[in-house]
């Protein structure tokens, strides 16, 4: 059967017995009053953090600390306005970065596959040679004695805790992520829990869009809507540089700016590049933050050692010399860093077309670092706050462009 994600806060309700914690976890919704979560956790710090099986909420600004209940029903609030609608508060656990570990459990064929570091948090991946199956002494009875038997208990197929506070031989959980056999859902054992398992992300007609683009073509076309709100797009050339250029905004403090994540790779096509560019277009020229506050679009990737730069760049060119007038009064800027095959004429096409349609940030080839742009995108989008951009007006004033899609038009994107 499949494997299925539970909500952190179920985890946490099913597994905190075994490891002789409290359960004191509270679900929240849009709809939760900060009186509620006061009398629910009275004179304590507060942890809150969207609960839908997401990996990284930390880097993507997905988690705030040491928050009060207003605070947490603030934070609750901008959230649903992104599309998120679960969330899990919990009180502050106090602790030291040195203390918090990783661990994870996987149930094979013959065993339990256990991996451990001393090292965790969200930092993990950069630790992440340091992660091995050995684990300290102490620990083996926590794990194997109580916390195993309670996985398969309740049919847990997959355990990740990360970041995990050790006191002595007690673990303390401070993120659970877990996924449970789906055939078990139905099971006595789970029947009192109610446990209803994480519902697949409700996909946006830009994603849906692009699905069909890749199911259409040999390249690799993805695309994730994570804040239609959000000020910072990324037009992406290999899940690498994926990785390294979000983890990057992040790093940088701009999570919450973080509007997509995807990438295109596998020597597309102009005209796939031209298609897969288009769709996003649309849906950033949806955003309610056009005509209010500027906007930042990454266009990097790697050094690629097949994917013609110039003949993908003649598709983005394409698709955004067709909507330039709206791009330009959305304030948008574009920023690039790329490499590989033509990367000299295609570089040259690009900062032509930038700086002709008034859309140009910056323009660079592998000779600088990878986030670098990010660096810049940072300075551009402080500075046009410093000169006076605005979140008030009415945001149905957005110009949306006029060309079509392969039949599509922005407004079949609403």
């Amino acid at each position: 059967m499949s494997r299925v994600k539970l909500y952190e806060v179920d985890a946490k309700r099913l597994l905190f017995p075994a490891l002789n914690i409290p359960f004191h976890a509270y679900s929240a919704t849009s709809a939760t009053k900060a009186a509620e979560l006061a009398k629910a956790f009275p004179e304590e710090n507060l942890v809150v953090k969207i609960d839908q099986g997401v990996k990284k909420r930390g880097k993507q600004g997905l988690v705030k600390v040491n928050v009060t209940p207003r605070e947490v029903v603030s934070a609750i609030s901008e959230w649903s306005k992104a599309g998120w609608k679960h969330f899990i508060v919990e009180p502050v656990v106090e602790h030291a970065t040195v203390a918090e570990h990783y661990l994870a459990l996987e149930r094979t064929r013959d065993n339990w596959r256990v991996s451990y570091s001393e090292h965790g948090g969200v930092e993990i991946e950069s630790a992440w040679d340091t992660v091995a199956d050995k684990i300290p002494d102490d620990l083996r009875s926590a794990i194997y004695d109580r916390l195993i038997p309670a996985l398969e208990k309740y049919h847990i197929v997959f355990l990740e805790m990360n970041p995990v506070v050790i006191r002595g031989s007690n673990l303390f959980p401070l993120d659970m992520a877990a996924e449970i056999d789906s055939a078990a859902l139905g099971l006595a054992e789970l029947m009192p829990y109610n446990i209803i398992p994480v519902q697949d992300h409700a996909h946006e007609p830009s994603e849906v869009a692009v699905a069909a683009l890749d199911a259409s073509t040999p390249a690799s076309l993805k695309f994730r809507l994570i804040n239609p709100n959000g000020r910072i797009w990324m037009f992406l050339s290999g899940g690498g540089a994926s990785l390294v250029l979000a983890d990057e905004v992040a790093d940088q403090g701009m999570g919450d700016e973080l509007a997509n994540y995807g990438e295109y790779s596998g020597a597309p096509t102009d005209d796939d590049v031209y298609a897969y560019t288009k769709v996003i277009l649309f849906q950033i020229l949806k955003s309610k933050i056009v005509n209010h506050k500027s906007i930042a679009i990454i266009v990097a990737g790697g050094v690629a050692n097949f994917t013609d730069v110039k003949k993908t760049f003649s598709g983005l060119i394409r698709a955004l010399d067709e909507m330039k007038e709206n791009l330009t009064v959305a304030k948008v800027k574009i920023f690039v860093r790329r490499g590989g095959p033509n990367e000299a004429a295609g570089l040259a096409a690009m900062e032509k077309f930038l700086k002709e349609s008034d859309l140009y940030g910056s323009v660079h080839g592998h000779e600088i670092p990878l986030t670098k742009v990010v660096t810049e995108v940072k300075e551009y989008l402080g500075r046009s706050l410093s000169q006076g951009d605005s979140s008030t007006g009415d945001p149905s004033n957005a110009r949306v462009g006029t060309a079509k899609l392969g039949g599509v038009s922005p407004k079949e994107f609403k």
